[in-house]
């Protein structure tokens, strides 16, 4: 391992790190050409059974820009160009699952440059876009509503 290389925290210490610590995490509004704005069906906590978007933990050392090239990988197979990406705010999330769990999360708007989904199915059940606020379902978890709706009500 080099100086560079993501370094995360196995299962079992990141679960004992959650009643001490606040979770960096970010958030993608990922616009994906021709099709509208990714949202995927969690399976796993917090926000289980709900809909949300594709987002992850930062690691450490990695930078924003690789975190966020990361995430629409591993979560939604999408390769994304981060010289598009646009801060949409922060959300804090706290969750009585998991240790009372609390992420500071960061949501960003990027552009996908290809349009095949391949969701992480550890992680999902499925997948849809969304192309207006109208759209957004209604089993959506709370900091993703407050991207969606922020996304589309500035663009």
């Amino acid at each position: 391992m080099t100086k560079t290389d993501p370094v995360f925290a196995p299962r079992e210490v990141f679960e004992q790190t959650l009643q001490y610590f606040v979770i960096p995490t970010f958030d993608l509004v990922i616009d994906v050409p021709g099709e509208g704005i990714v949202m995927v069906r969690r399976t796993i906590a917090p926000y289980a059974n709900k809909w949300a978007l594709p987002g992850l933990r930062m690691y450490k050392n990695e930078s924003i820009d690789d975190t966020l090239k990361r995430i629409a990988q591993q979560e939604v197979g999408l390769a994304i160009d981060v010289s598009t990406k646009q801060l949409l705010g922060q959300f804090v999330g706290k969750f009585k699952t998991e240790n009372d769990r609390q992420d500071l999360s960061t949501g960003y708007v990027v552009k996908a440059t290809r349009s095949n989904i391949v969701i992480n199915d550890a992680h999902f059940s499925g997948y849809r876009f969304v192309n207006s606020e109208a759209d957004i379902p209604t089993d959506v978890g709370a900091m993703y509503s407050f991207y969606l709706q922020k996304y589309f009500t500035t663009r």
